[in-house]
């Protein structure tokens, strides 16, 4: 029987490029799978569900509070909403109006990701913009910060992840939450059991649908329980103004059960089959002239902090250049898309299935021989 995707006509591939949202996040397990098709069968209450689902996250993370969401621009927005409004019903019927309570935001220039700026500013908000698309300081949080301060957001990776407990010192001083975007920040799984509990974050907010290989509509909020209870309220079955970023029964029990096997997974070895992939890839390098390997060891980047990554540069001695290679990678059977310029191609290894990596590596010594 043909896939669906076959009967539209729509285009698989080999992703050797990351789990980034417009190529589909990640793959599913298929413990995720099942659980998702379990929970499709049955009728429930929505908000119980819910509610005994975050239970067990918080059983897992240590966090006080967690909340699936329907993914990480959407915890952003409900994250903002809870900061607006507490759990006062009256106020969250009002929002975007916040009649004259605290509603400043103050946020950093550093990712690119506007749509997250957005999202504050939809709920209600407005946006005191700091820093620079290069680089902000603790110095220019603890100068923004005011008595109409509802919050201050912080980009882990965007922004060094050592900075994150002093900016969090400088807000709870003057009794401002702190909200953190850690969409892509996994692994680490230190990350799940840290950020709201030992650095102090309020709210900490996570795609499930990148590092947690969940439901890609989904999301997840980890932090201070009474403002995860105001972000609830904000949320869908309520009618706050986040009802449309309805999460459904199937992608909540997805979203547990990756959870769930995120923390039963063995990340040392995880991370060392990344590894092996890499040095599979860059092995046909090792034959061919003006083309060089070159490894980037985990957590020596940001994005995706715990994977390695593989560079092949192309020298003015090669035969092809690196942007001719990637694009006949692109077109070929099966389709591998990767990354990179002119000089070179890169390929992670975050995204690739079961046998992969051989591929692209049979792959590039037919084209480069």
């Amino acid at each position: 029987m043909a896939t669906i995707y076959e009967r539209l006509g729509v285009q698989t591939f080999i992703n050797a490029r990351g789990t980034i949202t417009t190529l589909g996040g990640s793959v599913m397990p298929a413990d995720v799978v099942e659980a998702m098709a379990q929970a499709s069968r049955h009728f429930v209450q929505l908000d119980e569900l819910q509610k005994k689902a975050d239970a067990r996250i918080c059983e897992l993370t240590g966090a006080p509070g967690a909340f699936i969401c329907s993914g990480a621009a959407s915890g952003m927005l409900l994250s903002g909403a809870a900061c607006l409004t507490g759990s006062d019903n009256d106020a969250i019927a009002a929002l975007p109006e916040t009649a004259g309570r605290p509603n400043q935001f103050v946020i950093s220039l550093v990712d690119a990701h506007y749509y997250v700026h957005q999202g504050f500013a939809v709920s209600g908000g407005e946006l005191v913009r700091i820093g620079s698309r290069e680089s902000v300081t603790p110095k220019d949080y603890a100068d923004a910060i005011t008595q109409q301060t509802a919050a201050v957001v912080y980009f882990l990776g965007s922004q060094p992840d050592d900075e994150l407990g002093e900016i969090v010192e400088i807000a709870h001083a003057r009794n401002v939450p702190v909200i953190v975007d850690a969409a892509a920040q996994l692994p680490p799984r230190s990350n799940l059991t840290d950020l709201a509990t030992k650095v102090g974050a309020d709210l900490v907010v996570f795609s499930g649908g990148k590092g947690l290989f969940g439901p890609q509509a989904s999301g997840l909020i980890l932090g201070r329980a009474d403002l995860i209870e105001a972000a609830r309220l904000n949320s869908s079955p309520f009618s706050g103004i986040g009802r449309g970023m309805k999460v459904g029964k199937e992608e909540i029990a997805g979203l547990l059960r990756a959870v769930e096997l995120f923390f039963e997974q063995d990340e040392d070895a995880l991370i060392g089959e990344w590894a092996r992939r890499c040095r599979l890839i860059g092995a046909v390098a090792e034959q061919i002239d003006g083309v060089e390997a070159v490894y980037h060891a985990p957590f020596s980047h940001r994005f995706p902090p715990a994977s390695p990554l593989l560079d092949l540069t192309f020298s003015a001695t090669a035969k092809q250049t690196a942007a001719a290679v990637r694009q006949q990678l692109q077109e070929g059977e099966p389709s591998i898309l990767s990354s990179g310029g002119e000089e070179s191609i890169r390929f992670g290894p975050q995204t690739l299935q079961d046998g992969e990596a051989e591929i692209i590596a049979q792959r590039l010594q037919a084209i480069l021989s």
